[in-house]
């Protein structure tokens, strides 16, 4: 078991260090949040497998209801201002409901053993990271055991449909106002937590 995890850990870390495209919508690591992976990846017994920062953004949903099929009209990892949308909410929008969006950090991390991912998880839950749990994959002998952890920072506002924008592009500021304050929380609690696991190190 620790020998698959070894080699499994190598293969995930090698990927993470490679310029490939990975299989996310981005296609690529958020940088905000590579301090945080290089400290959990840093320990013998976790690695991580998929990450997110936290971001904000323009979501139009798709006809068919499925989240992957739908579309960015903007999307940012880093705190935004009102005239980073200006253009696109004062533009031609989509027919489909356009949803301002704002959500935490996510990660997904592969453990050693039942021992370590509950102190993992007790990491998470004293830095912030509330919505976390233990999962399993494979069978009991050679499944992974992953800690599925996000952020309770999170806005979904409906703000456009039929080709138009149908609240105040005041309200709109203010949902940007909102989303950073949230934004900055989420950064905070992924700082904690990177100090936590540096401390078991």
């Amino acid at each position: 078991m620790d020998h698959d995890f070894d080699r499994q850990k190598a293969t995930y870390l090698k990927k993470l260090s490679s310029d490939a495209k990975d299989r996310s919508k981005k296609g690529d690591v958020d940088v905000q949040i590579l301090p945080l992976l290089d400290a959990i990846n840093g320990h013998p017994d976790y690695y991580t497998t998929s990450s997110c920062a936290g971001r904000i953004d323009l979501f139009v949903e798709p006809a068919s209801g499925k989240k992957h099929e739908g579309e960015w009209l903007f999307v940012s990892h880093d705190a935004v201002v009102f005239k980073d949308l200006e253009k696109i909410i004062t533009g031609r929008l989509p027919t489909n409901t356009t949803w301002f969006r704002m959500e935490g950090a996510i990660l997904h991390v592969c453990c050693r053993d039942m021992d370590v991912a509950e102190t993992f998880l007790r990491l998470c839950k004293e830095t912030g990271w509330k919505h976390s749990g233990i999962m399993s994959s494979g069978s009991s002998t050679t499944g992974r055991i992953i800690i599925e952890s996000t952020t309770s920072e999170r806005m979904d506002v409906p703000v456009a449909k039929d080709d138009e924008l149908f609240v105040p592009e005041k309200f709109v500021g203010f949902l940007v106002k909102e989303a950073n304050e949230k934004l900055l929380r989420t950064r905070e609690k992924m700082n904690r937590l990177e100090k936590a696991v540096k401390s078991i190190s």
